[in-house]
């Protein structure tokens, strides 16, 4: 039973990495407040001269008796780790792009091809070879750095509630994440198995 455990999760992981890629990682929303709006709004056409007092006076007089209360939605956006790549490369910034893509999937999908054969081959040094190049691009695999990452961008942006000139900004993590997560994990209990049960 336990020689087929790190099977049983590299299945998994293989199962949970495509809908990481391809579902929503993160939402961001950024809304602003009416009155807050309506104000600044009041602001700008009023300005700081004396002889538009009046004219403010009478905005701001109007906008308490006005019951408008709420929030209106600016900016949203939620993309997946494949989106995002698609984004930055057709925006221009390739490099970026092709970075993300190398390191978030193509390496975890090149580490899959490895662990792959490992199970296949019944050669033992075949096998420690796989295991052992997968351990070795295991450095260069930034899946677990890029879920990090994630987890600090959500953190530092729903610490604060971002507040800038009226506009709050929230992050809210997508099903992709967790998916992405539990990939990430899983695979990395199967190889350490695999290494393992090798020796």
């Amino acid at each position: 039973m336990a020689k087929y455990l790190p099977i049983s999760l590299f299945a998994l992981s293989i199962v949970l990495l495509v809908p990481g890629l391809t579902q929503p990682l993160m939402s961001i929303e950024a809304t602003v407040d009416r009155r807050d709006v309506l104000i600044m709004t009041a602001e700008a056409l009023t300005g700081q001269q004396q002889s538009h007092q009046l004219i403010h006076t009478v905005l701001q007089s109007l906008l308490q008796q006005l019951d408008i209360e709420g929030r209106v939605t600016v900016f949203k956006s939620s993309r997946s780790l494949m989106g995002t790549v698609s984004e930055l490369v057709s925006q221009g910034h390739v490099l970026v792009g092709l970075l993300i893509g190398l390191f978030g999937v193509l390496i975890p999908v090149f580490k899959i091809l490895l662990l792959s054969g490992s199970c296949c081959v019944k050669n033992g040094a075949i096998k420690q070879t796989l295991l052992t190049l997968n351990s070795r691009l295991s450095k260069w695999s930034m899946s677990d750095v890029f879920i990090m990452a994630l987890v600090v961008t959500f953190l530092t942006i729903n610490a604060n509630e971002y507040s800038i000139n009226t506009v709050q900004m929230t992050a809210t993590l997508g099903s992709g994440f967790y998916f992405f997560a539990a990939y990430c994990l899983l695979a990395i209990a199967a190889a350490q198995l695999m290494e393992r049960q090798a020796r």
